[in-house]
């Protein structure tokens, strides 16, 4: 077996999303991801009926609850729509999740590109009380 990295295929924007997806999750202050409106509809186009037959490509977008991941030339694109816990700076939050993405692409091999994070909520964790 070869010590190269592996390039080629098997890194798609379904693979880019999946490791957002995760990497988002994983950074205090994310409650989760938030689904929007304007992401279904996008999901309901005609190409997204083709991604249902072929979920993602090394060069294309795909489209999940809250994460849009591209990959165009080699450079991956990501924006993320996320609820934050109020018991953190939702900026801070943000920024955090901005470079784990981008240090988590990084590895795959492709060059990372614009990672956007919008908030779309702030909110307190379910189970905290507050004071």
């Amino acid at each position: 077996m070869s010590d190269q990295s592996l390039k080629g295929s098997i890194i798609t924007s379904r693979l880019i999303a999946s490791i957002a997806t995760r990497t988002t999750l994983e950074t205090p202050g994310v409650l989760r991801l938030e689904p929007t409106i304007q992401g279904f509809l996008a999901r309901l186009s005609p190409a997204a009926r083709q991604y249902l037959r072929n979920p993602g490509s090394q060069d294309g977008t795909y489209r999940q609850n809250g994460v849009t991941a591209t990959i165009s030339g080699g450079t991956a694109r990501v924006h993320l729509d996320i609820a934050t816990d109020i018991a953190y700076t939702a900026l801070d939050v943000a920024e955090t999740v901005r470079r784990r993405v981008r240090e988590n692409i990084s590895r795959t091999g492709l060059t990372p590109g614009t990672i956007d994070v919008t908030i779309l909520a702030i909110e307190p964790h379910r189970g905290a009380t507050m004071l």
